[in-house]
């Protein structure tokens, strides 16, 4: 079993994608909110890449039974119910109902990697979980860390080495890439103090700016939840 990592948001090759279990991590805020959704009974989340499309589909469900979520320079999109911060993702709101979902970085790396042979969506919420799950199905991984408008993201990196450091500590014999080892050492870096990650990286500063700090502390919260999102067929269910 052999475990690599994006450090950016470089479309892979899909028919070596194909063979492997990728693993979406945008843990400011894309998957977070993925997680928590799902986590309060959520039915099911389709992301989509652009405004307009997430408008369009809404219009293809019966009224009352989807909710937009979702941000734009990290702000909520004018019209939708719901922005970018898990904390809004509670059952009181979203029970039973779908969610058309698009954000800056995390609903794009879903297209991105569709090709893999199941394709996850992880944040520090349901680590845990995930690694159970992709030990228990013995497939070679690639991480796939949503990145900063196509840059390096350093919360998702560091996020993809506290997963790695997971299963090797489970499995000594996983093999890991370069890139896998770089990222399991960055995260031990930060090993024990998660939220120094978020103000350290741009955009954890940025959404500090933008009145968003308490979603940092909120987003490092780690296993908290058991669910294991899967991308199919352009939707992701538990």
């Amino acid at each position: 079993m052999e475990i690599d990592i994006r450090f950016i948001p470089v479309p892979p090759d899909p028919i070596t994608l194909s063979d492997r279990i990728a693993i979406v991590i945008d843990v400011l805020r894309a998957t977070s909110v993925i997680v928590k959704a799902l986590s309060e009974g959520a039915a099911e989340i389709i992301p989509v890449a652009k405004v307009e499309e997430a408008f369009q589909k809404a219009k293809t469900f019966p009224r009352g039974t989807t909710l937009l979520g979702g941000e734009r320079n990290s702000l909520r999109i004018e019209g939708f119910d719901l922005g970018n911060s898990p904390k809004e993702y509670i059952a009181e709101r979203i029970l039973g109902k779908r969610i058309i979902l698009t954000t800056t970085n995390g609903t794009r790396a879903f297209d991105l990697v569709s090709s893999g042979k199941e394709v996850l969506a992880a944040c520090f919420f349901n680590l845990r979980a995930i690694a159970k799950y992709c030990l228990s199905h013995k497939e070679d991984l690639l991480i796939f860390a949503s990145g900063d408008e196509g840059n390096f993201s350093l919360e998702d990196v560091v996020c993809g080495g506290m997963l790695i450091e997971k299963m090797v500590e489970e499995k000594a014999s996983i093999q890991l890439t370069d890139a896998a080892v770089a990222a399991r050492i960055l995260y031990e870096k930060f090993k024990g103090n998660l939220i120094e990650v978020f103000y350290t990286s741009r955009h954890g500063r940025d959404l500090v700016e933008k009145g968003f700090g308490e979603d940092l502390l909120y987003c490092a919260q780690t296993d908290i939840s058991e669910v294991v999102p899967i991308f199919r067929e352009g939707v992701i269910r538990i």
